[in-house]
């Protein structure tokens, strides 16, 4: 099955068998109704996994700023709506092809095979937690590369920090390497962004990567459980983008969203 480019590195996850609420209203919301839009082209929600993820990965962007409505089209928070998807109820539907930034939630039809909703319960409780960290300082850190140099939560104020989370097995997380150089030699006369490599495995293994894999970011050895307690990152690869002020600005697994939010960044930072 599907699964895109995570890799659940946990593995084994504890799943609760949780009483699931139908919220096909939001009780704590003010009823926004929807802006007044453009003929509308009414999508039906999807049984067959195949269908849905091919409308989802096409249309859907949950890791954007996009503007969410229950299936009543009143409008609702980012949050409210990734907790709904979360509960493995709802798919996220576009309400207007010519705009593609709002999403309505659609009640999974009678049949909808279960593989829709375990995936839109994965990647809503991810971005959520990933929607937690973003505009919130990133937890103090203190690390010294591979090649002796040393960067602190204090050191890197004024600086723009990328972290790639990653380890050495994850196929993913290496496959990319090549794009992130090339994200590396495009910045390469800015003094103020930092690109660090944070992997789960030990020195002496990286090292040994290192010399036949070429990776331009500065990489910090066994960073499992600053990943993992304090980032709350569950898959790889993950990418977080950090401002001058040492807030996280976007948290992303891909190469061309780790792209796109940094150009963007840039663009608004001057």
């Amino acid at each position: 099955m599907i699964l895109a480019c995570l890799i659940i590195f946990t593995a084994c996850q504890h799943r609760k068998n949780e009483a699931l609420k139908d919220i096909d209203t939001t009780t704590n919301a003010q009823p926004v109704p929807a802006p007044a839009l453009s003929v509308i082209q009414e999508v039906k929600p999807f049984k067959e996994f195949t269908k849905f993820w091919d409308y989802y990965a096409r249309r859907i962007k949950l890791n954007e700023d996009f503007a969410g409505y229950d299936t009543n089209r009143n409008q609702i928070s980012k949050e409210q709506f990734l907790k709904a998807l979360s509960t493995r109820l709802y798919q996220p539907i576009v309400i207007n092809p010519a705009d593609s930034i709002r999403y309505q939630l659609k009640r999974n039809p009678p049949g909808a095979e279960n593989a829709i909703g375990d995936y839109m319960k994965m990647y809503a409780e991810k971005e959520l937690i990933f929607y937690a960290m973003e505009k919130n300082p990133i937890p103090k850190f203190s690390f010294e590369t591979l090649d002796g140099n040393s960067y602190t939560s204090e050191n890197t104020k004024g600086k723009i920090v990328l972290f790639k989370c990653w380890f050495i097995s994850c196929l993913p997380c290496v496959k990319e390497m090549p794009e992130l150089n090339a994200l590396v030699e495009s910045y390469k006369d800015r003094n103020d962004i930092v690109f660090l490599s944070l992997a789960i495995d030990d020195a002496a293994p990286l090292k040994r990567f290192l010399k036949k894999t070429r990776f331009d970011y500065r990489t910090v050895a066994g960073q499992k459980i600053y990943m993992t307690n304090k980032l709350k990152v569950n898959a790889y690869p993950t990418h977080i983008l950090i401002d001058k002020e040492g807030n996280v600005v976007k948290v992303a697994n891909s190469v061309n969203e780790v792209r796109m939010f940094l150009k963007r960044m840039l663009g608004h930072s001057g």
